[in-house]
């Protein structure tokens, strides 16, 4: 079936998928109402991708809360693939029970945005972690032309409801209030979720690797990590997953790859592996797949700035460069202060992989100007500063 030929099948089914949502998004809103006037809870209620992932930085500014707030109550965001981690409660996403944590929760910890109904309750402090150092153009940045008239208005409503900001390093701290509108605290600590790349130990790694079943540890194993893409779509209107290899290709002896799948990805993934290939897309915490991982193969995603933390080697596969710089836009000249190298085909990264000492030699000086403008703060300690600053000052 053409690809013409599959939106026409699917178009109507596309239109009653978004009506339902419409209308089940009203529903909610009047009950969210209704919670609004209850009184504020001692309760800190994190969620990740519309909870998608049990992880990124609101994930480790739980485990840090756990050991410095025992006061408090956690409840966590769940999807139908995730579940609470321990010492926490689980509400699904747009759930009654969601709905009364949104409403009295007293933090709210987010790495995305809320849905449009949210409004912050006096009380409420509202911490966004964010979830990576852009390379590509965020928000009010884009081209205004790509952007939907209710896209503006989320970014509107969500920037003027955080009180805080997280901010990896200053480049962020510079490009975060035009891109997305905040004229609030911004709090340049670091990333969170990177803090177990500076405290790890071996034993861990092995463990990691030994999850995802690499015991070996003479394998050396590389994550592809792609981005999503607004112009690619399905034919039943999710974003479609991206993958540039080919499934059959044949790696150097002794490799391994895994794949993670961006989560905006998630409804149009297909669960699978290969002999060679391991599937991580719902893997719960991608900070763990870096320190199993020997080296990493991404193209624009912000993966790239935390995995240079590990100061491993990283192979940036991009054949629709010039597409994805012309319609989406970047923030800085990529492929002058790229950490590696920047490939087409899959023959030169095939290539690569057989030459990573190499390329950790020759990139050696541009690697390390990367880390020093983007992972200046990352140093095993993050979380904490977010915490005392957020949940301890004026207790």
């Amino acid at each position: 079936m053409s690809k013409l030929a599959k939106l026409k099948k699917f178009a109507p089914m596309r239109l009653v998928g978004a009506a339902k949502r419409r209308a089940a998004i009203k529903v909610r809103a009047l009950q969210y109402q209704l919670d609004r006037s209850r009184p504020l809870a001692n309760t800190v209620l994190f969620e990740s991708f519309q909870g998608k992932v049990i992880g990124d930085s609101p994930f480790d500014i739980f485990l840090g809360l756990q050991q410095t707030r025992p006061d408090l109550k956690f409840i966590w965001v769940t999807a139908p693939a995730t579940k609470a981690p321990a010492g926490s409660t689980g509400v699904a996403y747009g759930s009654r029970g969601y709905l009364r944590a949104l409403a009295t929760s007293k933090y709210l910890v987010n790495n995305s945005n809320f849905p449009p109904y949210f409004r912050k309750a006096n009380g409420q402090v509202y911490l966004q972690t964010w979830h990576g150092t852009p390379l590509k153009r965020l928000g009010r940045d884009i081209n205004q032309n790509n952007l939907t008239k209710s896209y503006l208005d989320t970014m509107d409503r969500e920037a003027k409801a955080w009180d805080y900001l997280i901010s990896p390093n200053a480049f962020c701290t510079e490009i975060f209030p035009s891109c997305f509108g905040y004229r609030g605290e911004i709090l340049e600590t670091g990333y969170p979720r990177n803090d177990k790349l500076s405290n790890a130990t071996a034993a861990e790694r092995q463990r990691i690797r030994e999850s995802i079943g690499v015991s070996d540890p003479s394998v050396t194993l590389v994550m592809y990590a792609p981005t999503w893409r607004d112009y690619s779509r399905t034919a039943t209107g999710n974003w479609q997953s991206v993958f540039y290899l080919d499934e059959n290709m044949q790696l150097p002896e002794g490799f391994k790859l895994m794949y993670r799948g961006h989560t905006n990805t998630h409804e149009s993934h297909k669960d699978g592996g290969h002999a060679r290939f391991i599937d991580v897309t719902r893997y719960p915490n991608i900070t763990d797949l870096y320190l199993a991982a020997d080296a990493l193969i991404t193209d624009y995603s912000s993966v790239m700035f935390d995995y240079t933390v590990t100061g491993k080697p990283i192979i940036f596969m991009t054949p629709d460069l010039e597409r994805y710089r012309a319609e989406r836009g970047f923030y800085f000249d990529f492929e002058a202060e790229a950490p590696g190298p920047i490939l087409n085909t899959q023959d030169e990264v095939l290539k690569a992989l057989q030459s990573l000492d190499e390329i950790s030699r020759n990139y050696q000086a541009k690697y390390r100007n990367w880390q020093l403008k983007f992972d200046s703060h990352e140093d095993g300690k993050a979380a904490s500063r977010v915490i005392d600053k957020v949940f301890t000052e004026g207790k």
